[in-house]
């Protein structure tokens, strides 16, 4: 069902989707709606507990998306740098696909606070409080994966 990556040069060891997953903060989610098209959005996001957590308003198109179908993919992309004398770019990346479903109690809880250790450590006991008081005012997704790979040029 899902390809394998053509370029097998590319194709980074194993481990490598889990160690991209945690290094990474900001990713980009595939969606595809009821016109077909698909729907790119880039995002935070928080690999915990082998999922893919983000947060989100409480209405919106990927939602909407998401309602219709939940089977998404996510890429990451870390360690970048140009490389003009080669006309190429250094990279890691994995793309994962799973299905994206909403959290919510502790689950939702808990996905928020790793998305604060994960982003603002400096700032854990304000972002604890935050969650706590606003919790409502936001929705979290989970991705469970059900399929990574992981690529990159590396020299």
């Amino acid at each position: 069902m899902f390809r394998e990556i053509k370029n097998t040069k590319k194709i980074l060891p194993e481990g490598s989707v889990e160690e991209i997953l945690k290094a990474g903060a900001e990713g980009v989610l595939a969606t595809c709606g009821e016109g077909g098209y698909p729907y790119a959005t880039p995002l935070n996001y928080v690999y915990h507990n082998g999922a893919i957590y983000f947060h989100c308003a409480l209405t919106g198109h990927k939602l909407d998306n998401i309602s219709f179908n939940p089977k998404v993919s996510f890429c990451v992309y870390v360690d970048t740098e140009l490389m003009p004398s080669k006309f190429s770019i250094r990279f890691r990346s994995v793309v994962a696909f799973g299905k994206a479903g909403e959290v919510s109690g502790g689950e939702k809880k808990e996905a928020l606070l790793a998305l604060i250790h994960r982003l603002s450590p400096e700032h854990v006991a304000a972002g604890e409080k935050y969650v706590n008081n606003d919790m409502g005012k936001t929705r979290v997704f989970k991705i469970n994966i059900e399929h990574a790979t992981a690529k990159g040029r590396v020299k």
